[in-house]
């Protein structure tokens, strides 16, 4: 039984992989060609429609050019002014590669047997390393300049820009060079899900052939970046990530003690839910059309910039929610740098599951609609996807029905995305002649068993969840995150209308760590003491 739900569990619940180009993984920086203040929610001009978006590839070489006259500017003393102006002549062109990034990841992922896009998508993996160095480098040598402090004013880079940039610059040849050995290995495994498109993943086909591929080039990135870290000064990968890709204002010790609570708590919860309804009600088809109108009723009902963005969204065409089996089987949401514009890609799975991935990624879109494409953490970016999901039940037509679906989601989310994080922690603890494709297998086979799955779990599930290869150690944000936004349905059920008073009132936060974020908007912290067992008590009484 518990072999048949976790596979159910894996099938249904589709990972919801968000793709945010300059949020994500690159250290923040300002934008220079935005029009409009952020602090304002409501747009004054109509968003360029994603047909009229114009793509074209942005050499490196321009790039350097304009990164070294800022340094010459440095170098030569000029005033901030001038400097400035090469700076933004920069950031020009900086936004201009992420912007054809952006721009190729969607065609590509929409379908990866084109050639073309597969060509163009290939060619900024293997060139955004070098880019992000370039840019790297220019803002460590700018924290020298003797006047920061000018550089700072809210003009310019902001106050307290330049604290993270204090000392030598990670981005030498050799850092460089194992980054872009990392980007070579996701791109093989880019190359093998594009061949598995077809292929049943709950196969033994499957696994003998493209999982094999793709644990094989698991561990060679597990190599690589056990490397990366090592050379940044870690003394383990996780701590590196956190800090690198993440900024996270707390460490993998407290959400190993986190995950450790989610086991003991609510591991046992999940074990013994019953299922039974929820099998009936995926058996039902869910269309494309049915999907769009859940979502959409949701913003309508909601109202304000809620609505504004969704209607926004659908007249500009910035969302594809079709289903095609050459389409990357995920979900995310982008921004278009150039077109302040957020994008949402769903691959639906034709089940009710889609009308909650769809308004999931809606919620990274208001957020980024709201705020321009700030650069929050991606724990704050979470807390506004899955805190519409929860919204959606309230707000959405239909969403009464899918509560203990939702519900049913959240505890799974906990659980499952906590023993994806405690398999991840511990995967990376493998070294030398430890660190195998049977060891890499074994590890999974153990957490499954640590959670309660039973050792009849495939262990080879784990290639099914890109986030190991695109994302490391992203997958912890779900659960803290998730804790965050289960707040706003509590609160929502004490008094009408104050969950989506608080969700607004924080849309376009500024606020890039999540601690932060969530102190200074009013909620209770996930690593407060006694906080996973408020959260079982609240499924209990739900989901009995």
């Amino acid at each position: 039984m518990k072999k048949t739900v976790f596979r159910w569990i894996a099938l249904c619940l589709v990972m919801l992989f968000m793709l945010t180009a300059c949020e994500s993984i690159l250290p923040q920086v300002i934008n220079p060609t935005m029009q409009t203040d952020p602090s304002d929610p409501f747009r004054d001009t109509a968003l360029t429609a994603f047909k009229d978006m114009e793509y074209s590839r942005q050499e490196v070489a321009p790039i350097e050019e304009r990164q070294q006259a800022v340094l010459d500017s440095i170098d030569a003393e000029e005033d901030v002014p001038t400097l400035m102006e090469k700076v933004f002549a920069f950031y020009e062109l900086y936004h201009d590669y992420y912007t054809g990034y952006a721009l190729a990841n969607i065609h590509y992922n929409l379908d990866l047997t084109d050639s073309y896009w597969e060509e163009e998508y290939n060619f900024w993996m293997d060139t955004n390393s070098e880019v992000d160095s370039l840019l790297d480098n220019m803002l460590y040598a700018l924290a020298e300049h003797p006047k920061k402090e000018e550089l700072e004013v809210e003009a310019y880079f902001g106050e307290g820009f330049f604290d993270d940039y204090e000392g030598e610059s990670l981005w030498d040849e050799t850092f460089t060079a194992l980054m872009e050995k990392e980007a070579e290995l996701q791109t093989q495994y880019y190359e093998v899900s594009g061949e598995a498109v077809n292929a049943d993943p709950y196969s033994d086909a499957y696994h003998q052939t493209y999982g094999s591929q793709m644990a094989d080039i698991y561990v060679e990135m597990i190599k690589v970046r056990q490397e990366i870290a090592t050379y940044a000064g870690y003394e383990d990968y996780a701590s590196f990530a956190y800090d690198f890709y993440y900024n996270r204002d707390y460490t993998p010790t407290q959400a190993e003690a986190l995950m450790g609570d989610i086991r003991t708590q609510l591991a046992p919860l999940y074990q013994h839910m019953d299922y039974s309804d929820l099998y009936d009600l995926f058996s039902i088809k869910v269309s494309q059309d049915e999907t769009f109108l859940y979502t959409r009723s949701c913003a309508n009902n909601m109202g304000g910039i809620m609505w504004e963005a969704f209607d926004a969204m659908v007249k500009a065409g910035l969302y594809d929610i079709t289903y095609s089996a050459k389409k990357y089987d995920a979900s995310f949401e982008i921004y278009i740098s150039n077109y302040d514009s957020p994008f949402v890609f769903v691959n639906p799975a034709k089940n009710v599951q889609d009308k909650l991935t769809f308004t999931h990624e809606f919620g990274h879109f208001a957020n980024d609609y709201a705020s321009y494409g700030t650069s929050v953490g991606i724990d704050v970016a979470e807390f506004f996807s899955q805190g519409l999901e929860y919204l959606s039940i309230d707000y959405a037509t239909g969403g009464k029905k899918l509560e203990q679906l939702i519900m049913f989601n959240s505890v799974s989310l906990y659980v499952e995305q906590s023993l994806y994080a405690a398999f991840e922690q511990e995967v990376y603890k493998l070294t030398g002649d430890q660190l195998t494709k049977e060891n890499i297998y074994k590890t999974f086979g153990d957490v499954a068993d640590d959670f309660g799955f039973g050792t009849s779990v495939d262990s080879r599930l784990f290639v099914l969840v890109p986030h190991f290869f695109i994302s490391p150690m992203y997958i912890i944000s779900y659960v803290v995150s998730n804790d965050a936004a289960l707040q706003l349905y509590q609160l929502e059920q004490t008094e009408k209308g104050a969950g989506v008073a608080k969700y607004v009132d924080n849309l376009d936060t500024m606020e890039s760590n999540f601690l932060s974020f969530v102190q200074a908007a009013g909620l209770e912290s996930p690593f407060a003491e006694g906080r996973v067992e408020k959260v079982a008590a609240t499924f209990e009484k739900i989901l009995k």
